[in-house]
């Protein structure tokens, strides 16, 4: 959940699959009294059933580099996530991080459960550090 409806905006919380949320939908965002949520990552199924479970990974964190990512896009705070195989565009929600976008690649020697997450900026990343959390890959429609 946002503080505003942008994806720049900073992040107030981090709701799990499965919570209930009402609101309106604008403008691809849906405003609740608490704060903004993403429409297209909403979902009126049972959204484990849409998910792939795929273990507990490493977590580790990046920041500008002023170079597009390996499919072409600039990287987007909170969003792109550089994985060493998974598919371009590939969802990929973490337990208590949200759902992240494959747009970059990593290091092929840190294997198929690690993942580098785009923070944007040195500090972000010093004061995430390296961490471990659920993953799962969001089905496609």
């Amino acid at each position: 959940m946002r503080k505003e409806p942008s994806l720049d905006a900073e992040i107030i919380r981090v709701l799990p699959f499965g919570t209930q949320v009402e609101g309106i939908v604008s403008a691809g965002w849906m405003k609740t009294d608490d704060g903004y949520l993403k429409a297209e990552y909403l979902s009126e199924n049972d959204p484990l059933s849409e998910m792939t479970f795929m273990g507990e990974w490493r977590l580790t964190a990046y920041y500008e580099t002023g170079y597009a990512t390996a499919s072409g896009v600039y990287p987007e705070v909170n969003v792109t996530l550089a994985h060493n195989s998974l598919p371009f565009g590939t969802k990929v929600y973490f337990e208590d991080l949200g759902i992240w976008t494959v747009q970059d690649r990593g290091p092929a020697h840190l294997g198929t459960e690690w993942a580098d997450l785009y923070l944007g900026d040195y500090g972000t990343c010093v004061q995430f550090g390296e961490r471990t959390a659920k993953a799962y890959i969001i089905k496609s429609p």
